[in-house]
């Protein structure tokens, strides 16, 4: 890899797999402060900050969710880790989707909340928000190249309106326990969470009371969901 992930690596792994906690578009690790703090008292947690978020450099490598799952791979080689607990929230569940698709054998599990399977997934208000801030920015740097800001905005607007594009071919090849997890008012649709939840064999659904950041704003329920899917799973 072209470059060096900042993450942090708290708690024990006690001879179980680790939790890898990826973002989500535009974030960084802190996204996960909560769930860090709970699980590391008896999981080894790692977070990430994806390339080009955070504390993570770009470097020279695509910007694009395919390559993000690649770098999670050389990350995984590098730290000698085998297998993962993974959890994604918004793209970094469409970084695990696409993570899972090729390299299956990695995964011990994953939840995938506010994920994706391609950009019509998300609500059409969200959507055209986003597209709309993919031609501010494009336009701006049509006006200046040396704008900064602007390319940094082109860039992340560029991941949700390009990307990802998963079927449910993909995703029915799968054989990994998967929660699906949402909020009530959540920027995917309702059916499309729903779709990703039908397509891998054994996963399930479970909406939690809040937005698309309920990691953040409902985080109490958040980790109980977590905390009954891996029992169902015992990854404990």
């Amino acid at each position: 890899m072209d470059i060096n992930l900042f993450y942090t690596d708290n708690g024990n792994e006690g001879g179980r797999c680790p939790m890898i906690l990826l973002h989500g578009n535009g974030g960084n690790a802190s996204s996960f402060f909560y769930v860090v703090d709970h699980f590391m008292k008896k999981r080894r947690v790692i977070t990430l900050d994806t390339r080009g978020h955070g504390r993570s450099p770009k470097g020279e490598a695509p910007f694009t969710l395919k390559q993000f799952a690649d770098d999670l791979l050389c990350f995984m080689d590098e730290k000698g880790i085998d297998k993962a607990d993974l959890i994604g929230y918004s793209d970094g569940g469409n970084i695990a989707m696409l993570f899972a698709i090729k390299y299956p054998e990695r995964v011990n599990s994953m939840v995938l909340n506010g994920a994706n399977m391609f950009p019509e997934g998300l609500e059409d208000r969200d959507r055209k928000w986003i597209i709309g801030e993919y031609k501010r920015s494009k336009k701006a740097l049509r006006r200046n190249p040396q704008n900064a800001k602007a390319k940094e905005t082109y860039d992340l607007m560029a991941l949700m309106v390009h990307e990802p594009h998963i079927t449910t071919e993909q995703l029915s090849a799968l054989d990994i326990p998967t929660l699906v997890l949402v909020g009530s008012r959540d920027a995917i649709k309702p059916e499309h969470s729903q779709l990703i939840a039908d397509s891998i064999r054994g996963s399930r659904l479970c909406v939690i009371n809040g937005g698309h950041n309920i990691v953040k704003s409902n985080s109490e329920a958040y980790i109980n969901a977590l905390e009954e899917f891996y029992g169902e799973i015992r990854a404990f």
